[in-house]
């Protein structure tokens, strides 16, 4: 190869290694919002779950038992 080459193919490389730098920087975000996701909705599920178990009276002793606000009373009248 001579000089003009192996500049070419530096440049190459340069621009191959700035496109990989890019898209992994744009994978760890999809990666890091996936994540934050994952957490929320985990979260959601636990206190989804926590409140079927008080609504159902199964978990009492934990949390005192289901007394609905005036409001919600009347919603199932």
């Amino acid at each position: 190869m001579n000089l003009e080459q192996l500049r070419h193919r530096r440049d190459k490389l340069i621009q191959d290694n700035e496109w990989m730098d890019h898209l992994i920087k744009e994978k760890e975000e999809e990666l890091w919002e996936k994540k934050v996701r994952v957490i929320a909705a985990s979260e959601l599920a636990r206190s989804a779950m926590e409140s079927a178990l008080r609504t159902a009276g199964i978990v009492e002793r934990f949390y005192g038992p289901y007394k609905p606000s005036l409001e919600a009373q009347k919603g199932n009248l």
